[in-house]
């Protein structure tokens, strides 16, 4: 085994660390994250005073299978059994550390980062499907890694290693087959939400000194926030972290989306003086900011993370600020602030007939005809794929689909390295999200979330600093995936659990804000300043026999040079240049840092 992790700052972030234990039967046990349960779980197996490794280790010798249902946390392990040539790995549920291993007759290795296991004797070789993956934002492989032989281990799964065996894998939850609690009533659901986030919230303080949190104009960081400094000790406050736009952003948005969210967290500030506010444009910087560097922290390069730099203004600030812990609110939209969009489907079957009037009519981020509205978010979601497709292209005449505006490969790429094959075989299909009921959106949230896991890892990695999400805390997640739709869309007002959640908390402008946050509102400064550069770099690109092949060089260089005097905000004309160029170069620029040469 080879372990690779940088402890972090705190005395629960190091525990984030690997931490070996050995148990009285001798099997080492590895444990990498963190518990949010562990005094629960040492008072049911009846010891004290034991560290998170021995507690897992114990954990699993009394539970078996059952260990990793009862532990409530965000964790990867190994369970070595020398005397049997034998290793269990697992990972928790829903979110965990990033664990991969190889397995042959020669060698058994596992690791928390590619580089370990390279350094362990495997070979390193590129997995090109999974790059071609990756760039057409399909990550549903969820053993899948950046490298021929490594896997990955699932979240929620385990997979037990032995020699002479192949790999056997269980995958041991699953969020999709969580119970329901339709009948419960609305002032309960709003309680008990309440009470799970604040217990979220805490278990992601403990052990911490000196927490921060980010904060957005929006409906889930700022109730973090603000449920985080009402635990902190009398007199110590939140310092709180927001990424807006740098001077000469020209403030273009579309007219549902707000480009600076610093008038919002200004006024939350006002009416909570325990928050400390902290503002970061990460003046100066690009999408490709520090990319080197997080290729050998994450060992991989998910084409979303060309957007995730506004991490780094924020990380930096934390860091002055000296803390040991940033809270985020990444799950919150999918949990108590899920808009409910299953309702345009769900309140149609159900002949729940105003509420499905409302819900197509009410909301003011809605756009077109109401006979496109109803076409678009109720009856094209009931259609087979087969009718749905061509349909959907007649309708957008010359338009393209959003996955083809995001994607970065040319057409024969895309089919000879059979990522449009598998693209179509996952069911993924981004242009066609429109869950037709609370169970099926689970679904969409359970298929394309592997790639997070290694990029906060990365960043964490890189700034030394923790990061947690009470809103990924297991009982609040599972609470939430457990209400029902009206929960969420009511009355055609979305979010609505989150908009009474947030009373007496957050100031009324916001909470009852329609709009939602740009992340990146100021690319076409930041892309503009690098501009020249980047057609340069895809000159180079071209001349490559390899990327030549690769890419679609043609229209991602005509997205720069065709460049808009003003921010575009039509997805059509925006989403090449925002996000199809930086992916592109972002996927070029790692397989030229795992084959060890310069840009062509």
């Amino acid at each position: 085994m080879q372990l690779a992790y940088r402890p972090l700052r705190g005395a629960a972030a190091q525990a984030r660390a690997w931490r070996p234990a050995q148990l009285a039967n001798g099997q080492l046990v590895l444990f990498h994250g963190y518990f949010d349960n562990a005094a629960a779980i040492a008072h049911e197996l009846s010891v004290l005073g034991h560290d998170m490794a021995t507690l897992y280790g114990l954990a699993v010798d009394r539970w078996g299978n059952e260990a990793d249902l009862r532990i409530v946390g965000d964790y990867c392990t190994i369970i070595a059994d020398p005397g049997r040539s034998r290793l269990r790995l697992a990972r928790s549920p829903l979110r965990a550390p990033p664990l991969y291993y190889f397995h042959s007759d020669e060698l058994t290795a596992a690791a928390s980062v590619p580089r370990a296991l390279f350094a362990a004797g495997v070979e390193q070789k590129l997995n090109e499907a999974h790059v071609a993956d990756s760039a057409m934002y399909n990550f549903t492989d969820e053993e899948a890694s950046w490298y021929r032989d490594i896997a990955q281990v699932p979240v929620g799964s385990v997979v037990e290693l032995e020699r002479g065996h192949a790999r056997r894998l269980r995958k041991y939850y699953n969020l999709v087959d969580l119970p329901f609690h339709n009948n419960i009533a609305d002032e309960d659901a709003i309680v008990r939400a309440g009470e799970l986030l604040d217990e979220g919230v805490r278990a992601c303080l403990a052990g911490f000194g000196n927490p921060g949190s980010t904060v957005s104009g929006g409906l889930d960081s700022p109730q973090v926030a603000v449920r985080a400094a009402k635990a902190l000790p009398p007199g110590q406050r939140l310092p709180t972290f927001t990424f807006h736009p740098e001077p000469g952003f020209d403030r273009r948005v579309p007219r549902w989306m707000m480009g600076d969210e610093r008038p919002f967290v200004k006024s939350l500030a006002a009416m909570h003086p325990e928050l400390d506010p902290h503002f970061t444009a990460n003046d100066g910087i690009d999408p490709s900011h520090r990319w080197q560097e997080l290729f050998h922290l994450i060992g991989g390069a998910p084409a979303p993370m060309a957007t995730m730099y506004v991490y780094h203004g924020i990380l930096s600030e934390a860091q002055k600020a000296g803390c040991d812990v940033v809270l985020l609110a990444e799950w919150g939209n999918l949990t108590f602030s899920d808009k409910g969009e299953c309702g345009y489907v769900e309140y149609l079957l159900k002949g729940q007939w105003r509420q499905w009037w409302l819900a197509l009519t009410r909301p003011s981020i809605h756009e077109g005809h109401i006979l496109r509205r109803i076409t678009a978010r109720s009856l094209s979601a009931l259609l087979p794929h087969a009718l749905w497709r061509p349909l959907r292209r007649i309708s957008l005449g010359r338009k393209k689909l959003g996955i083809e505006l995001m994607q970065t490969l040319s057409k024969a790429y895309r089919k000879s390295s059979g990522a449009e094959r598998r693209l179509r075989q996952s069911g993924l299909i981004v242009d066609r999200y429109q869950p037709r009921s609370r169970r099926h959106s689970r679904q969409f949230l359970a298929q394309n979330d592997a790639w997070t896991a290694e990029v906060y890892q990365g960043f964490e990695q890189m700034y030394g600093i923790a990061l947690r999400d009470p809103t990924a805390y297991r009982p609040f997640v599972e609470f939430c995936l457990g209400l029902p739709t009206r929960m969420f869309m009511r009355d055609g007002e979305i979010r609505w659990l989150a908009k009474q959640m947030a009373k007496d908390i957050m100031p009324e402008a916001q909470r009852t804000n329609p709009l939602f946050g740009w992340w990146d509102a100021d690319w076409h400064l930041r892309i503009g300043r690098r501009r020249q550069d980047f057609l340069e770099e895809f000159d180079r690109l071209e001349n490559d026999e390899r990327f030549g092949k690769m890419f679609d060089i043609p229209r991602l260089r005509a997205a720069l040079e065709d460049w808009p005097e003003q921010t575009e905000t039509d997805p059509q004309k925006a989403f090449a240049p925002q996000l199809a160029v930086p992916a592109a170069l972002l996927t070029a620029r790692f397989v030229q840092y795992v084959e060890g040469r310069n840009a062509p």
